[in-house]
Order: structure tokens, then sequence, then C-alpha cells
């Protein structure tokens, strides 16, 4: 249970890093500048999305300092509001943009979620690359491997984890996961060679272990 709650954790900082990337880097006239190019917004509509962005931005901001000022913040009601704004934020969009701009949209920001998932796996695979003795080539080869990993198991937990889950709903999660484990170790095998995958199950046990006893 608690390496569930480990990778819920480390969802939510990554959706946090998710939202900043999208709303929060640059101002909101930059935002729209970019948009605006983007989805060849009119000026009707490069009103109504500013708005509703900003709605937004401050929606998400507000749920997440609540939980930071929490000593034992629930995890799951969290994920659940920010999952609820989220989707209330599409549906607003899908008001205001033609079909063809919304999926453009979308492309867009699921194109810097996976950048900034391969940027993490990168990270993750040169922190690991002297306990199991990788090479570079090695390190390029898995960062899309475990990129995909990550991302399927943040959509997994965002899609599905809630306050009151269901039984059917925790046994699709914890299938989800051992399939995206399998799937992972499946890529990971053919790269590295067998004296390398043991050491790596051996680092992952050792983690696993560490995180128990916290």
């Amino acid at each position: 249970m608690k390496t569930f709650f480990t990778k819920i954790s480390l969802f939510l900082i990554v959706i946090g890093m998710a939202f900043n990337t999208v709303h929060a880097q640059e101002t909101s006239e930059e935002t729209m500048a970019n948009m605006t190019a983007l989805l060849d917004l009119s000026d009707v509509q490069q009103g109504q999305m500013s708005e509703v962005m900003n709605k937004y931005r401050g929606s998400i901001d507000w749920i997440l300092t609540k939980y930071e000022g929490e000593e034992e913040p629930d995890v799951k009601a969290m994920i659940e509001e920010i999952r609820g704004e989220r989707d209330a934020y599409r549906k607003e969009l899908q008001g205001i943009l033609s079909a063809n701009q919304y999926d453009t949209y979308m492309a867009k920001i699921d194109q810097i979620l996976s950048d900034m998932f391969r940027d993490l796996a990168e990270i993750r695979l040169w922190d690991v690359q002297p306990v199991i003795a990788l090479t570079d080539r090695q390190v390029l080869d898995l960062t899309p491997i475990l990129a995909k990993s990550i991302k399927e198991t943040v959509q997994l937990l965002f899609d599905n984890v809630s306050e009151k889950m269901s039984l059917p709903t925790k046994i699709k999660i914890k299938n989800g996961l051992k399939k995206i484990e399998k799937e992972k170790k499946a890529g990971m095998e053919k790269i590295l060679t067998p004296a390398q995958m043991s050491a790596y199950d051996q680092y992952k046990e050792e983690q696993k272990a560490a995180r128990k006893n916290k």
C-alpha cells in the first residue's frame, strides 16, 4: 500500500509540474499569444480562453495551497478535486474552440507532458546509471521506455483514483500497474544484459525496502 501511495504522491508532483509548465511559466499575455498562434483564435475566442484559463489557474492554485497546509493531506481527495477542475476546464474549452482547434490544443498539452516525462525519466536513469553500470547509449535507449511507463502510471492513477474507490476500481488499478511494469521490464530486457537486469531488480527491491522502513 505504501508503494501505491508513493506513486500517487509522485503523480501529484508531476501534475503540479505539468500545470506550471503549461500555465505558469509564461505570463497570461504570453500564453494567449502562443495559443492564438497555435490555434488561430479569433478575437472573441481569445477573450473567452483568457477568462477560462485564468479561472482554471486560480482553481488549481487554490486546491494545491489548501492541501499544502495539511500535515497529512488526503491525496485521493486532492486528485479528485484536481480532476474535477480539469474536466470542467476542458468542457468549457470545447464550448469555445472548434473540434479541430480543441484537438490541436490537446495534442500540444500531450506533447508538453510527454517531454516532461521524458526529462524525468532521463534524470532517473542518470541517477541509477552507476548502480547498474549503464552505458550512455543504454540510458538514451531506456529513456523512452521509462518515460512511457511513468506517463501511463500517472494517467491510470489520475483517471481512477478517488476518495471512495470500489473494489473493481482497486483491482483495475492494481492490474493496470502490473501491466505497465511488465511492459517496461520487457522493454528493458531488450537493452540490458542479464547481469544488469539482475542488478536493477536488486536496486528496486532495496528502494522498496527503504520506503517501507520510513
